[in-house]
């Protein structure tokens, strides 16, 4: 090769990076500062942007669970909206440069989630809206960013199919992701010499132990840590291979993860967990079975030594079982229903403005200045333990987070892409590849188990809107698109091995 060709090359390089390492040099005298942080983790996204474009898709699909929050970006969003915005603009760069498109259309989903961007639209159009880390007055932004986000995640993880070779690991990974969560309770527990990690891991993790540190002492991350870990176990081996007893580790270690998940002091924890494991069980087709004789057993005798030692039991794992017939810590039963008490007292009080909103949504956008001063009478004793929360529209209830933000048209939008979800994870459960059996099996539990919870016990659009779209965005890519009888022969699902 001629070395006089070389020249301009080494000139270039030279002259982008000398200035490069000038400007980087000079803003690190302040590191903390917003802009540095900003385009530092902006240079470090140039300069990988080859391995952007080789692994975007696999990266979001490892994220999509990840306690993780883009510090360099104003307001700390989750990773995985940078990650789904970033791959979907390169899923739609690379279909016009290629003039072919590897995009796994769905009409049936596609269409409710675009009339819901532009519901969505519409609302921030005429309600305005505002960010808390632009200085702005207004508040809400973020949550807007989380509806955005999930829906371009939807179209972001249909953008190409998985291959078979690496579907069952990613499809773990989706998952297992969530377990990033406890860095925020070790960061909290290791002190001050530790909270740098917060930069990377989100402190609202931490809010809960940070909180009850005199009480109950609650620890949040560990709580999900040890449900990315169980939902990781049911999707690679299905129930009957958690309670393979030829394979005992299997089990002690989802015992083990269900009894992490007390820590965090939610009831929510025990209700999602028995509604994942009875979906799981249905679909699995074991209801029927010896099986479910001996796993009901074994609940029995497992409740039977929860009851006889409750009292004896940390005060976050009693806070969690409270909701249950048995004798638990006057501190951790008050706790638990106060909580309950105000939540049906803010509901009584929000049911009336649902007419208000049915055409129109309220939106998300609130006042920051309101926010504060509500929470400052609150401390001094002067309103209810709710009233900052309608403040910010935070409902704690799925219904109510949908209808009055975006109205009757967003509900029923909502409402059309969950029956079509349901509707492509039945047909993927019951003709997609058999290698994909027990993967597909788990998508539809999870799903159902999730759609229940939200709808009874406890929901906010604006977070869970990606637990839907990403599941069925997975499941999609996954198998290609949506199965149909012709695609792949269901096979008759084995006897279970019993213990």
């Amino acid at each position: 090769m001629d070395r006089n060709a070389e020249i301009p090359r080494v000139a270039l390089a030279i002259g982008l990076v000398v200035p490069l390492a000038v400007v980087m040099g000079v803003l690190l005298v302040s590191p903390l500062a917003t802009p540095t942080v900003a385009l530092v983790g902006l240079t470090f996204m140039a300069l990988a942007f080859p391995l952007w474009l080789r692994w975007h898709h696999t990266l979001l699909v490892c994220c999509w669970n990840a306690a993780v929050v883009a510090f360099f970006i104003p307001g700390q969003p989750p990773v995985w909206v940078l990650l789904a915005a970033l791959s979907l603009g390169i899923a739609v760069v690379s279909r016009t440069l290629r003039q072919r498109s590897d995009f796994l259309w769905v009409r049936s989903l596609a269409i409710p989630l675009l009339a819901l961007v532009l519901i969505v639209g519409v609302t921030v159009c005429i309600r305005g809206v505002g960010s808390r880390a632009l200085g702005s007055e207004l508040w809400g932004a973020k949550r807007y960013m989380g509806v955005f986000g999930a829906i371009l995640g939807y179209f972001a993880l249909t953008s190409s199919a998985i291959p078979p070779a690496r579907a069952r690991w990613l499809a773990g990974l989706f998952f297992l992701s969530g377990v990033t969560a406890i860095f925020s309770d070790l960061a909290f527990a290791g002190g001050p010499a530790f909270y740098f990690l917060f930069l990377l891991f989100p402190t609202d993790v931490a809010f809960n132990q940070a909180m009850s540190a005199d009480t109950l002492q609650r620890y949040t991350g560990m709580a999900w840590m040890a449900q990315a870990g169980y939902w990781f176990m049911l999707l690679q081996y299905g129930i009957r291979g958690v309670l393979d007893l030829r394979r005992p580790w299997r089990l002690g270690i989802f015992v083990g993860l269900f009894g992490l998940g007390l820590f965090g002091g939610f009831r929510s924890s025990i209700i999602l967990f028995g509604l994942l494991f009875l979906t799981q069980f249905w679909f699995e087709r074991l209801l029927r079975t010896k099986l479910f004789v001996f796993v009901s057993l074994g609940a029995l005798l497992l409740g039977a030594g929860v009851v006889g030692f409750a009292e004896r039991l940390p005060m976050s794992v009693q806070r969690s079982l409270s909701f249950l017939p048995i004798q638990v810590h006057p501190t951790a039963q008050q706790d638990a229903q106060g909580t309950l008490d105000w939540r049906l007292q803010m509901w009584r009080t929000v049911l009336p403005e649902v007419p208000q909103y049915l055409w129109l949504g309220k939106g998300y956008t609130f006042s920051g200045t309101d926010f504060l001063l509500m929470q400052e009478s609150m401390r001094r004793g002067m309103f209810t333990a709710y009233e900052d929360t309608l403040v910010s529209g935070n409902y704690h209830n799925g219904l109510l987070t949908l209808i009055i933000p975006f109205g009757l048209p967003g509900t029923v939008a909502f409402v059309v892409f969950l029956c079509a979800s349901w509707r492509v994870l039945r047909r993927n459960y019951l003709y997609g590849s058999p290698e994909l059996q027990r993967v597909n099996t788990f998508l539809i539990a999870y799903f159902t188990a999730r759609l229940i919870f939200y709808s009874v016990f406890y929901g906010q659009f604006d977070l869970d809107l990606m637990v839907f779209t990403g599941v069925v965005g997975l499941s999609v890519s996954l198998n290609g698109g949506v199965a149909s009888p012709g695609t792949a022969q269901s096979l008759p699902v084995p006897r279970p091995a019993l213990p």
